[in-house]
């Protein structure tokens, strides 16, 4: 299965990221959607924040997020998923996530991307303190 699924406390490499990504893409491959999350200004809950605290809310968020990835993966039929989510100490602009799907078609892709942003959005798993 093409899944990964990582939290890091490192800055995310997204050029890096991107290339492991394209590298090997299946034949059926119709569509490549990328998904740059990063920290805005001003904030969602502190308009002026000089740091962004990214957090564990749940012992199991790992295991979570890897198995709503599976779940998403084989229901939109996806041949690559990559998620990667930072945690700890941010700065304006830097960047959370990275998410990047490879699919038959368009329609898989952009369902599956938009399904796993909002289980990620959530904010059940990672939670989000702006300072």
């Amino acid at each position: 299965m093409n899944l990964k699924v990582h939290l890091t406390d490192e800055n995310i490499d997204f050029k890096r990221e991107y290339d492991n990504f394209y590298a090997n893409l299946n034949d059926s491959t119709g569509t490549i959607l990328v998904h740059h999350g990063k920290a805005k200004y001003p904030g969602k809950y502190v308009k002026d924040y000089y740091e962004i605290e990214l957090y564990i809310k749940d012992s199991n968020a790992l295991e979570k997020l890897k198995a709503e990835s599976e779940r998403i993966f084989e229901l939109y039929n996806l041949n690559k998923l990559f998620v990667i989510h930072r945690i700890g100490k941010i700065k304006k602009n830097d960047s959370i996530l990275f998410l990047a799907c490879e699919a038959k078609d368009r329609e898989s892709a952009f369902a599956g991307v938009r399904d796993l942003l909002e289980f990620i959005k959530s904010e059940n798993l990672i939670g989000l303190e702006e300072r």
